[in-house]
């Protein structure tokens, strides 16, 4: 079973640029390779399937329940691997380029984004290396997974690269043949 988490959602849109907003672009992306995974027979557990987020209305901390709901799916036994799909900004526009985050420590994790980065490489050209990341996602996951930054909304060349349906389709291959090579190390 896979995990894909399409990040923020609801009223958290994530980083925008214009009328570009992150949510809208990584769900894009979630379901081409939710559609992949499925096609070829595989599992997919999605935290969002719209533009909602998981709190519930009566709320006082949308985000913190959100995230703690989104970690109860992530760290349930039937994930075998979770992928937290973003877009990252950042104040210098000329830094571009997919990266991927992994949890300190983690050596199965950190073998997954080495794979991972490589493909997005030849997929997109990105000149990113992998990098230990300190985030809430990471920090508390039970199971295998990594922080996907698909590129760079502040970056010119990225976001208009971003909103195209051919390059988010170049991106979920490349996420989708990552997972493929990935569990094939596994069973060697």
């Amino acid at each position: 079973m896979r995990k894909l988490q399409s990040a923020h959602g609801g009223k958290d849109g994530g980083t925008r640029s214009g009328n570009i907003e992150e949510d809208d672009v990584n769900l894009q992306i979630t379901r081409k390779l939710e559609e992949k995974i499925k096609k070829a027979g595989g599992k997919v557990i999605l935290t969002r399937s719209e533009d909602k987020d998981l709190a519930s209305e009566q709320t006082d901390n949308r985000k913190k329940e959100d995230m703690k709901k989104r970690m109860e799916i992530m760290n349930g036994e039937q994930v075998d691997v979770f992928l937290s799909i973003h877009l990252n900004a950042y104040p210098d526009t000329n830094v571009k380029g997919a990266q991927v985050f992994y949890k300190a420590d983690d050596q199965m994790s950190e073998t997954f984004a080495k794979i991972v980065q490589k493909h997005l490489k030849q997929a997109t050209g990105s000149g990113m290396e992998i990098k230990k990341g300190d985030y809430y996602i990471l920090n508390n996951a039970k199971n295998i997974g990594i922080l996907v930054e698909c590129g760079f909304l502040s970056n010119p060349d990225d976001r208009d690269n971003l909103v195209k349906k051919s390059y988010q389709e170049k991106i979920a291959q490349a996420l989708y043949d990552s997972i493929r090579e990935y569990f094939r190390i596994l069973d060697e």
